[in-house]
């Protein structure tokens, strides 16, 4: 116990130690910058249409001003192999603007940029390509006591360097739910990451929040092949109604994939901030700002009854 008594003040004092280490901030950039973080995804039930899912955030400068007029507007131009598809200069930059959705003509294979510009900003720029279609997963499942085990597989491109994100879904319905029908998404539970105190993802390469819980996974060590993977839902209920399961499957940018991967280890790396490991730096395809633009194309698979 004394030992650890020991190592607990050593790191107390090294950190207000950190604190008081003084920085030349001469050179810090004085702009302030924009972050995009968004994607546009292709899905079965809307051919032909691309859906935007964008946020737009502005970040203030290290040494310039710290705040925004309530009058600064920010202008988002969507491009579709270079034609303008989307404007809309409306965007406050001084308070958080919310979720920017958009939908319009696209598919596998097309180049989208985006551009987010305004008066005392660098233009955010970032390119991403809708990747091909998503393989429809193929989808078992059992009861075990309240839990729900899953097998799932799928066969990946052997022609492409691909990333996945998977969500798993429900939804409590007497009849089959139509195959529109999106539900509800469900987390899974893997335990904690012997590296960290940040829930391990099991299988999968990272996870993230969009709204709902994805999963993500690169074909790395299956290019080509047919991936099997086994997930266990726990405390799986539908309090007494029918329920029903399926697997949404996205094929994604692998920009996506690095990103949220970054964004985990940044997370995960507390130290780094008072100096006792090296400082994890973030993935960004976004010229003249931050954050991640990415394509992705959906798949589901049927829905399954559960009980």
């Amino acid at each position: 116990m004394r030992k650890k008594h020991l190592i607990s003040v050593f790191l107390c004092c090294v950190a207000v130690s950190a604190c008081e280490v003084e920085f030349d901030l001469k050179g810090l950039e004085e702009d302030p910058l924009f972050m995009l973080d968004g994607y546009v995804r292709t899905d079965p039930f809307y051919p032909g249409s691309g859906n935007l899912s964008m946020y737009i955030y502005a970040v203030p400068s290290a040494a310039g001003e710290r705040e925004f007029s309530e009058e600064a507007r920010c202008t988002l131009r969507v491009y579709r192999n270079s034609e303008l598809v989307i404007e809309n200069d409306d965007i406050t930059v001084q308070s958080f603007y919310g979720l920017i959705p958009g939908d319009f003509t696209a598919g596998p294979g097309d180049e989208i940029v985006v551009t987010a510009g305004s008066e005392g900003f660098p233009t955010a720029s970032a390119r991403t390509v809708i990747p091909g279609e998503a393989p429809v997963p193929e989808v078992s499942c059992s009861m075990s006591g309240k839990n729900l085990n899953v097998r799932f597989s799928f066969v990946d491109d052997a022609g492409t360097e691909d990333a996945y994100a998977v969500c798993f879904r429900t939804i409590q319905n007497d009849d089959v739910p139509d195959d529109s029908q999106i539900g509800y998404s469900l987390d899974l539970a893997f335990g904690n990451s012997p590296e960290s105190s940040f829930l391990d993802v099991g299988p999968f390469d990272v996870s993230w929040m969009d709204g709902v819980r994805y999963y993500g996974i690169s074909d790395d060590t299956f290019n080509g092949q047919r991936k099997e993977l086994e997930v266990t839902v726990p405390s799986f209920s539908a309090n007494g109604e029918n329920a029903w399961f399926r697997v949404e499957l996205q094929r994604i940018s692998r920009e996506r994939l690095r990103y949220e991967i970054a964004c985990n280890d940044k997370g995960n790396n507390v130290l780094g901030f008072i100096g006792l490991s090296p400082v994890t730096f973030a993935y960004t395809n976004v010229s003249g700002g931050s954050g991640c633009f990415s394509g992705a194309s959906t798949s589901y698979s049927d829905w399954i009854r559960i009980q």
